[in-house]
């Protein structure tokens, strides 16, 4: 230890030195009297020499300062004091030293701290080694709020040096306080629609209250009502909000808590907005609209002076204009958020509700869209009213059986969506609510929803995200399974998306020439031999095949399928051309038709006009009639057919007994050939051959005098199979895939049906 410090806690020896100058902020104390509930300031103590600390301890010892004791806290190096420091909140000041386990250990600390934005804490630096840490230099490089050598600092002079640190430090956590209880009362106006909106009002009016007084936040709000029948007291007091130690009885009677007094709160004048000291706890009674009284209450301990009830007079009367605003916004905003016919929650209601749950507080709910399926059919049939009235039949219904704390809105016309924030709501209790009939007008109605339900899963957990994840589901369930709920999963909304992409690459390869076409071939099972082929349509977007299970349906949805069909016959006509130059047995391509080209009027004179210019003709080109649409109108549909039979051209059914056709068509539509479905094949055993639909099917065709021709054939016993049931031509992966030109041509040379069986 250096002269400068025995210097230090020589001046400290002496008995109360600078008592007498009267520093006028600090008083000397008996540890008796002091209120258990008056916190004390926190002085972290940084320094390598014990005699100091001993030194700093006995020279504070009984001191107050701003009516609060202090509580020093020891670290002997920097590196203890930075994990004293964020390890004990509220420190006030810091006493450091520079030189300890280096000689700038010190004022590395306080660049620490400083960096990690602990800018509250006052820093008084002292040395005993000025000429380490030049005062000019530490004072302009380093943010410390007053530097001292410790030969300087008597004990009046430490105490001074404090209380004018503290006092800035008070300062600043008030403003502070000011500062976030104007953001609890602005964040408050955000949500005006739900009861939230005031409780967030309330804290920032209490949180307000104790940075005008000085106080930690200890309060509530409490609504004036008239006494329960046999209650001793004149009104009820029911806490609506609360801090401190009221924060968690919200919903009791203020009277219901250990020392209020009761009967000098229900005595107030009414409305007068004048702050009354009770005790250690100030109250105000306020009228927040026609039909709501309102009680500010507050404990203050007996610590507040003359200027802060001022300051509280004139904070009363801006608060009781506040109350009115708010219950006039509140009306406002109801008729923003509810809607004018039912009385119920509108669109605005539930955006601001899943945005206030989502968003503001990061929790977790079950969200729903329910849409009514015969409400468009009742708004016509019946009007508009009757649909109004339905919809709050239902909706009171889904409060009944779901739960009367569950969110229920109007979304347009025919649509109410739920947000249960309790996540208990599934896809079965939504659907439960329509089980029975509901009666309006003492009429019994049988309703059906179609109904999206989002759980979990979404990637971007924000209210927007949500809602456009709960509109995906509700629309494929819409497309997928009328009638039915359905279960947001990630890939509805990454489908969607993919569908959108899609759609607009496939434009872009038509129009570029980016589909490419395979051949598969068909064999006749009597001799093996090639008997045809059909033309298939293969994509790639993005460097990924694309199923034609996806990009087919797609394109006729997206009316690009006759272009599609164009390119194909193009590529037929090409094929043909190159088999004749080479030599090769003419056989016919068979080329799918799509029936929602063949619903298109002038679809078939444009499609023979372009088989024309390929150089295609009967004896090379048959026509697939697909089922991916049913047909406008079966008599048209026939009509058309016949157009491309009367011109010679053979017609195959694809698919058949999947989709559009049954036996009442099988006779009437002019084919030569019916396809049976893989969906058939598949299953095919030999014990149960005969029975097999691929068997009936071959005995209808036989009896119309029709072709068949089995797809999907992938073993030798599905083959074998076939061959005993009657059918003539086959395809399938057992025989090849389908193929670019090049490799049908390698393959065809090879070909030979009984390396099938080989293999």
């Amino acid at each position: 230890m250096d002269n400068n410090e025995n210097d230090f806690i020589e001046i400290f020896d002496g008995a109360d030195e600078g008592a007498e100058n009267g520093a006028g902020q600090h008083d000397f104390i008996d540890d008796s009297l002091l209120p258990s509930t008056i916190s004390s300031w926190k002085i972290l103590v940084v320094d390598d020499d014990p005699d100091v600390h001993e030194a700093t301890e006995f020279a504070l010892r009984k001191v107050a300062i701003l009516d609060r004791p202090l509580e020093l806290i020891h670290a002997h190096s920097g590196a203890e004091a930075e994990r004293i420091f964020n390890s004990v909140s509220g420190i006030a000041v810091i006493l450091l030293d520079v030189v300890m386990e280096e000689e700038h250990a010190g004022l590395h600390l306080v660049r620490k701290l400083r960096e990690q934005g602990h800018i509250k804490t006052r820093i008084i630096l002292r040395t005993g080694h000025p000429g380490y840490a030049p005062e000019s230099r530490i004072i302009r490089d380093y943010d410390i709020n007053d530097y001292r050598t410790k030969d300087e600092l008597t004990r009046t002079r430490l105490i001074t040096t404090l209380t004018a640190s503290i006092r800035a430090y008070d300062y600043i956590n008030t403003l502070e306080q000011t500062r976030n209880g104007l953001e609890l009362i602005i964040k408050s106006t955000r949500d005006l629609y739900s009861r939230r909106s005031f409780d967030l009002f309330a804290q920032g009016v209490l949180v307000q209250l104790a940075a005008l007084l000085h106080l930690e936040p200890e309060g509530a709000i409490c609504a004036i009502g008239p006494a329960q029948e046999g209650s001793d007291t004149l009104m009820r007091l029911p806490i609506i909000a609360g801090l401190g130690r009221f924060r968690d009885q919200v919903g009791l009677d203020i009277s219901s808590i250990p020392g209020i007094d009761i009967a000098s709160l229900c005595t107030l004048p009414f409305d007068s907005h004048e702050p009354v000291l009770i005790g250690n706890s100030v109250a105000m009674r306020f009228a927040a609209n026609r039909d709501r009284e309102l009680l500010v209450y507050f404990e203050h301990a007996g610590r507040v002076n003359n200027d802060a009830i001022s300051l509280l007079r004139l904070f009363s009367g801006n608060l009781a204009l506040c109350f009115e605003n708010l219950a006039l916004l509140k009306r406002l905003d109801e008729l923003a958020f509810v809607d004018q016919k039912l009385g119920i929650p509108n669109q605005n209601a539930y955006f601001r509700k899943l945005y206030d749950i989502i968003d503001m507080d990061d929790r977790h709910c079950h969200v729903a869209l329910v849409l009514i399926d015969e409400a468009p059919q009742f708004a016509v049939a019946f009007g508009t009213e009757f649909v109004d009235r339905l919809i709050m039949a239902v909706h009171a219904r889904m409060k009944d059986m779901i739960g009367d704390d569950v969110f229920v809105a109007r979304l347009g016309e025919f649509r109410l969506a739920v947000i249960d924030e309790n996540c208990s709501i599934d896809e079965t209790s939504l659907l439960s609510v329509f089980e029975k009939p509901i009666l309006i007008d003492g009429n019994s109605i049988t309703l059906s929803a179609t109904i999206g339900v989002v759980r979990e899963g979404v990637e971007n957990h924000e209210s927007v995200a949500v809602d456009r994840a709960v509109r995906t589901t509700l629309l494929r369930a819409a497309q997928k399974t009328p009638g039915k709920a359905m279960l947001y999963t990630p890939d509805l909304q990454d489908n969607i998306a993919r569908s959108v992409q899609l759609r607009s690459g496939l434009h872009d390869a038509l129009r570029n020439g980016e589909i490419t076409f395979h051949f598969q071939p068909q064999i006749e099972l009597a001799n093996g031999g090639l008997s045809g082929m059909e033309i298939l349509a293969r994509w790639t977007f993005e460097g990924e095949p694309v199923s034609p299970a996806h990009f087919i349906p797609l394109a006729e949805k997206s009316g690009l399928i006759s272009e599609l069909t164009f390119q194909a016959v193009a590529a037929a006509g090409r094929f043909v051309q190159r088999r004749q130059q080479l030599g090769l047995s003419e056989v016919r391509v068979s080329l799918n038709l799509s029936v929602s080209d063949i619903n298109q009027n002038g679809f078939v004179p444009r499609l023979l006009s372009r088989v024309r210019d390929a150089q295609l003709g009967p004896e090379n080109l048959q026509f697939e009639i697909t089922e991916s649409f049913a047909m406008q109108s079966a008599r048209e549909g026939i009509t058309v057919i016949s157009t491309l039979k009367e011109a010679g051209f053979r017609l195959s059914l694809d698919d058949f007994g999947t989709g559009f056709s049954s036996l009442s068509y099988l006779d009437r539509l002019p084919i030569d050939e019916v396809k049976i479905d893989r969906s058939f094949v598949s299953p095919l055993q030999v014990v149960t051959a005969r029975q097999s639909i691929a068997a009936s099917t071959q005995t209808i065709a036989d009896n119309l005098g029709l072709e068949v021709l089995a797809e999907g054939v992938e073993t030798v016993e599905q083959h074998q199979i076939l061959r005993f049931i009657g059918v003539k031509y086959v395809q399938g992966f057992l025989y090849a895939r389908p193929m670019p030109e090049d490799d049908f041509l390698s393959w065809e040379k090879d070909w030979d049906l009984s390396r099938v069986f080989a293999s």
